[in-house]
């Protein structure tokens, strides 16, 4: 067991294993917007794809060395340089992090449900276009406000004086504030208010506490599960 939680927290599984929902959500957006003359996408996503075009990577091509980016990134973190063999993906644990991503995503739907009082009948209703938003803000707000900016705040908790205990938790409290916040920006943006607010920041810091003890993979797979079941149920 323990060498499954070691496996699955990595920076290269966790890269890997969310490559599949990122590209099933780029199928959906092109059927989705095929015509549009303004896309539909998660802001998230719209964030890194004009990171990446503003270094000449346009369209599809964005993503694709978005993620060739992050993968050799991971590699060289997790030390692939220095193994001989490389670093071998275990597959076999796939459906085990899903199941346990699929229970902690329960869990935070039970809680945002309860303090947001949204206990409602279910929807029982789910289309492919539907699971293609969820997975996309899965993997792109996972990317940015965890990966990119929670983990970068830790790491500037490491560099300063004190507590580490109170300086990361400091950090995920600051990255759930930004998360929450993100809500309710741009004309896509839900209208504020502080019930919603509050109870975003506390799933930011669910969502901060699982990428932070258990990596990327798990912490995409729940926010992506939670989104399908807040349509479901």
């Amino acid at each position: 067991m323990r060498n499954y939680f070691k496996h699955t927290a990595s920076p290269l599984f966790g890269v890997v294993v969310i490559i599949p929902l990122a590209i099933y959500y780029e199928i959906s957006m092109f059927f989705v917007n095929r015509g549009m003359n303004a896309e539909i996408r998660n802001a998230a996503d719209v964030m890194f794809k004009r990171l990446f075009e503003g270094i000449g990577f346009d369209g599809p091509l964005a993503g694709i060395v978005m993620f060739a980016s992050l993968f050799i990134v991971s590699a060289l973190l997790q030390g692939a340089h220095r193994e001989k063999k490389g670093i071998k993906i275990h597959w076999h644990y796939y459906p085990v992090m899903v199941a346990e991503s699929a229970l902690y995503a329960m869990i935070l739907f039970a809680v945002m449900a309860l303090s947001m009082n949204l206990m409602t009948a279910p929807a029982l209703a789910l289309s492919p276009i539907d699971i293609g938003y969820c997975l996309g803000a899965g993997v792109y707000e996972e990317l940015l406000f965890r990966a990119l900016l929670l983990q970068g705040l830790m790491f500037i908790a490491k560099k300063l004086p004190g507590r580490a205990f109170l300086l990361k938790g400091g950090a995920l409290l600051l990255s759930a504030l930004l998360f929450a916040g993100a809500h309710y920006i741009g004309a896509a943006g839900d209208t504020f208010a502080w019930m919603t607010f509050l109870s975003r920041i506390l799933g930011g810091i669910v969502l901060g506490g699982i990428y932070m003890l258990r990596g990327l993979g798990p912490a995409v797979y729940t926010h992506a599960i939670y989104d399908i079941y807040t349509i479901l149920l």
